[in-house]
């Protein structure tokens, strides 16, 4: 049985459904970031990488020979609060300042164009802002630029909005890691990555006081970093795919490891502990016996459906539903044990040969001493291939 039990959560944690179609967008590091981001990045969670390379350098260059290098403008936020985290959308509403700095040429394109640069750099994961607000970024006094003594212009104001989560990975749930992004790119097609580069002022940017207001969320960091977001369209210009530049500001958050283990795991594996326990009950109660497994199946259905209820529909399992899969698989190989027993049991008792009959019951208790080490050994060797293979 604790093979079988083995055998069947290899299957469940290796079945997974392939993408029938994958995009051709994506993501790609650029070297503009601040030193030593690149060694951080490659750290951490699988959640956070968004190139279809990891976090490898772009090998697109920013200036094209006989082209005149891009405009630059660079941009710096401040988150103050980050709430109301919906992991059904997914989505989460952030609220704080940000700044921008660019130059001459910059400059002279928006007033060319009639164009105000706190409108044309938007949020391409922007779901919704304040009614009060006609934009995401509100710009502070008569929304015109300053010409600073260094020579570049700055501007700087608040946002308010809803915001999409593009990247949510809970294959480690009930440990989970979650980043909320905030992905600023251009929205003029004039402006690809040959045209305009956007920057991030690391100085200055990052994080307020109100960032762990979110009740059952722990805050792991901040990052800002330019990418190059490549469209696997040419947008009809007939130019090729087209690649513009992106800033993403993440915050990171997860969930308390110790919360999630005495909240979460200890009342499931008390639940399970009931079916190696069970063999220890008298075996002339074989009636409670077999209730018992029965019992237990209907409670872990029960926690399942309470622990996944905040959870979005997803194409995998999580390693809490996989910790469920092997409680379920323990759950029914107890009820055929009992039931296996109980035959054996009933078939002793009809025994005229007081030895045999003896032996009979003393290898059932042999049989019942055993199976709380087959549940533990069992259960044990498949969580830590459900973690490892997670």
């Amino acid at each position: 049985m604790a093979i079988v039990a083995i055998l069947l959560i290899l299957l469940a944690v290796l079945s997974v459904d392939n993408i029938s179609y994958k995009t051709g967008d994506y993501l790609a590091f650029t070297g503009s970031n601040k030193s030593g981001l690149l060694e951080q990045k490659s750290r951490l969670t699988k959640l956070l990488k968004r190139d279809h390379r990891g976090y490898e350098r772009s090998e697109i260059k920013t200036s094209v020979p006989g082209q005149p290098d891009p405009m630059k403008i660079k941009m710096g936020f401040y988150a103050v609060n980050n709430y109301n985290i919906n992991l059904q959308s997914p989505s989460f509403e952030s609220s704080g300042y940000w700044w921008l700095k660019w130059g001459d040429d910059l400059q002279a394109y928006l007033t060319k164009n009639n164009l105000q640069i706190w409108k044309v750099l938007t949020p391409v994961n922007l779901i919704n802002i304040p009614q009060y607000a006609d934009s995401v970024f509100i710009p502070t006094g008569n929304s015109k630029p300053t010409l600073m003594a260094d020579g570049n212009w700055y501007l700087t104001g608040a946002y308010s909005g809803e915001f999409f989560i593009d990247r949510s990975d809970f294959r480690r749930h009930p440990f989970t890691t979650l980043s909320l992004p905030i992905m600023i790119e251009a929205d003029d097609v004039m402006l690809s990555s040959s045209k305009l580069e956007i920057l991030p002022d690391v100085q200055g940017s990052g994080i307020g006081q109100f960032i762990d207001s979110n009740l059952g969320w722990i805050n792991q960091g901040w990052t800002l970093a330019s990418y190059r977001h490549h469209y696997d369209t040419d947008f009809g210009f007939g130019e090729g795919a087209s690649d513009f530049s992106q800033l993403i500001f993440e915050v990171k958050y997860s969930t308390s490891s110790w919360l999630s283990f005495w909240k979460v795991l200890v009342p499931l594996m008390i639940v399970v502990a009931m079916i190696a326990g069970a063999t220890k009950l008298e075996t002339t109660h074989y009636d409670v016996r077999l209730t018992l497994p029965v019992t237990v199946l209907l409670t872990l259905v029960f926690l399942q459906q309470t622990h996944d209820a905040n959870l979005p529909q997803l194409p995998y399992l999580t390693f809490l539903d996989e910790v469920y899969v092997v409680s379920y698989i323990l759950t029914l190989g107890s009820f055929i044990m009992m039931l296996w027993a109980c035959r054996r049991y009933y078939q002793a008792q009809k025994m005229e040969d007081v030895a045999a009959r003896e032996i009979e019951l003393k290898k059932l208790d042999k049989s019942d001493d055993y199976w709380p080490t087959y549940v533990i050994g069992s259960g044990m060797i498949a969580l830590m291939i459900c973690w490892f293979t997670g």
